[in-house]
């Protein structure tokens, strides 16, 4: 039993140090002994981040996915809590991380990030790369503004609610109720500045402004911000500090609420696109609902080609995708076939669809209005891996529906093989005699005898005549299916056609034309439909009594034309209908002798009728024999005077 890899996890972040930490991290790594994990943990701060630093975070995890890592993003607002939660789940024995305990705040310092995995996680081995620079506090960089509309709707919104509650507590006065209650409108308006305002420092601006608004309209004396009695400045103190508390506790609940709405979201996409994916079966169908959550999950525009044997085939484009130049993305598409892996160019990023080694498809996202979100690349491959093993549970599909049709073909083969060697044996062995009888001792024989021998060679030539043509008629439908040479025909020529193709025996039966009361015009084969027709008529002389008739007609049925050959036999019986047109099956079930039947014949008339999207059938001819009719599409040919 192979020993399990040992797993070591490196942390990602949009620090410029990452590189160098992620560098150390695969230096660390033991070949075919260490698995690399790159976990980024995704806060509600995130989706604030400036454009720099999500371009830096790309640049990261490209940088670990070439050391060989293996990316994974998980969502939470304590960082050191959901990484050490993740190495636990995974078995994670050692974490690499950044040094992050610089100088910061004096005041109630926060416990670093190392601390705090060392006490979480204590049986993990912690490394710490120092960084070697000492790094600054963020600031927001210089270029990024908040829109002027969004800060005055928000200085509006709490101007409003503080008016509001204000009113509030001037009611809760004119009641008499006591100081509490009035600051408890207070700390609603807080609250509900913290959910409708988009930053907490408004939250802050409240709590302070609600003290302020507290003492000169409530507090004696009154419009003063004086205060007459001696614990009302901790009365001051604590409604600040609740009112902060309180609207900080609701900006975090609006964030983490925002964030499980979005990882939701991505859940569902996945769930959805398993769900699909059980009810579509063919290689388009998957591609297009791969096409659909792709589309779902990103908002830049995307492109979807199909691989064929290695071969960059059909590209799919985006709705939101103006264009696509394959010719200046080929080098790129090339290095992901022969790696199996992500690549990017200067415009578009690559992610193979792939199980092991075989790639079914390639999507390309354009990156250049923006990169790929690492917490949304997660779920975009989770949704091309189930795409992935669709493609590869059809193709198995295929194969194997494959594969039964060839191992029924080469049965067929077999037995055809088998059963016209034997019936051509009979014919041919009669022929041999009957000519070496002639040659022999032609002299010695009367008239009579000498008709009679010639007679059976014709016969048998004939037959043998037939059979060649049944069986190279089947041969061409077999390998040219979907090539028939179709072609607008008269169908009284055809019926003629077939009749003076007819072979009667002797001047024991007849061959009636029947006259076709319209002009018939039929899209056929003329050569494969002549080959039903003589089919079907000999099939007829041969199970009808000496002095029958058969009789050939063709009338119009709306859009299609029906051709009947009827005759004066002894019929079909019911047991045998649903089978007389099978291969090698004769009536009663009696296998082929090799002089009355080959049980080719009808099976080649229902093969070729279905190729012209027909049908053919027989019923019973009243008072005795036997109907076979099949139809034929109706072609309408436009005439100009």
């Amino acid at each position: 039993m192979q020993d399990k890899k040992e797993k070591l996890l490196v942390c990602l972040s949009p620090a410029p140090s990452n590189a160098a930490i992620i560098r150390a991290a695969a230096r660390m790594v033991k070949p075919g002994e260490t698995e690399l994990v790159a976990l980024f943990v995704e806060t509600p701060a995130f989706s604030r981040m400036h454009a720099a630093d999500r371009r830096r975070l790309q640049e990261n995890m490209r940088a670990a996915e070439e050391h060989g890592a293996q990316i994974e993003t998980v969502c939470g607002d304590d960082v050191a809590y959901q990484i050490a939660e993740y190495a636990r789940l995974a078995d994670i024995g050692r974490i690499v991380i950044g040094q992050s305990d610089f100088p910061g705040r004096k005041l109630f310092p926060k416990p670093g990030l190392t601390d705090t995995l060392v006490r979480l996680i204590p049986e993990a081995e912690v490394h710490v790369i120092p960084d070697g620079r000492r790094r600054a506090a963020y600031r927001r960089p210089e270029g990024e503004s908040v829109s002027l509309r969004q800060v005055l709707i928000d200085l509006a919104v709490s101007l409003a609610v503080l008016t509001a509650a204000t009113l509030l507590g001037a009611l809760f006065d004119r009641l008499g109720f006591t100081s509490s209650n009035i600051m408890m409108a207070y700390l609603l308006g807080v609250l509900l500045i913290s959910v409708a305002t988009s930053h907490r420092v408004y939250s802050l601006a409240a709590a302070i402004a609600s003290v302020f608004l507290f003492n000169y309209f409530f507090v004696q004396p009154r419009f003063t911000l004086n205060a007459y009695e001696v614990g009302y400045p901790v009365t001051f103190v604590v409604m600040f500090l609740t009112a902060w508390i309180t609207g900080t506790l609701a900006i975090r609940l609006k964030s983490t609420a925002g964030q499980a709405a979005r990882t939701a979201y991505r859940t569902k996409i996945i769930s959805d696109t398993d769900q699909m994916l059980a009810k579509r079966k063919s290689r388009e169908e998957i591609l297009d609902i791969c096409s659909e959550q792709v589309g779902k999950l990103l908002e830049q525009p995307f492109v979807i080609l199909e691989v064929e044997d290695g071969v960059c085939g059909q590209a799919r484009l985006s709705p939101r995708c103006g264009g696509y130049a394959r010719e200046a993305e080929q080098e790129t598409l090339d290095l992901v076939l022969r790696r199996n892996e992500s690549a990017a160019s200067a415009a578009w990023r690559y992610f193979p669809v792939q199980v092991q080694e075989s790639v079914y498809a390639i999507v390309g996202i354009d990156v250049r209005a923006a990169p790929v979100e690492i917490s949304e690349q997660g779920i975009l491959l989770s949704v091309l891996g189930e795409c992935a093993l669709a493609l590869e549970n059809e193709k198995n599909a295929r194969e194997k529906e494959e594969a039964a049709v060839q191992v029924e073909n080469e049965r067929l083969r077999s037995t055809l093989l088998r059963t016209v060697s034997h019936d051509l044996r009979t014919p041919l062995t009669s022929i041999s005699g009957n000519a070496g009888n002639l040659l022999s001792r032609g002299e010695s024989f009367d008239e009579e005898t000498r008709r009679t021998l010639y007679a059976d060679i014709y016969e048998d030539a004939q037959w043998l005549i037939g059979l060649v043509e049944n069986l190279l008629a089947s041969s061409r439908l077999e390998h040219d299916r979907a090539r028939l040479k179709l072609g607008t025909e008269l169908l009284e020529d055809l019926l003629a056609e077939a009749a003076a193709h007819a072979r009667p025996t002797g001047d024991t039966h007849t061959v009636e034309l029947r006259p076709v009361e319209e002009l018939l015009l039929v899209k056929a084969d003329a050569q494969l439909i002549v080959q039903v027709l003589v089919n079907l008529i000999d099939n007829a002389l041969k199970y009808s009594p000496p002095g029958s008739t058969v009789r050939i007609s063709a009338v119009r049925e709306g859009e299609w034309a029906r051709v009947s050959v009827a005759d004066d036999g002894e019929g079909v019986l019911p047991e045998d209908k649903d089978k007389v047109f099978d291969m090698f099956y004769v009536g009663g079930g009696k296998p082929s002798d090799g002089r009355r039947s080959t049980g080719l014949g009808l099976a080649l008339c229902r093969a070729i009728v279905e190729a012209h999207g027909g049908q053919i059938e027989v019923t019973d001819n009243r008072p005795h024999g036997a109907v076979f009719s099949f139809t034929l599409p109706l072609e309408e040919v436009p005439f100009y005077g």
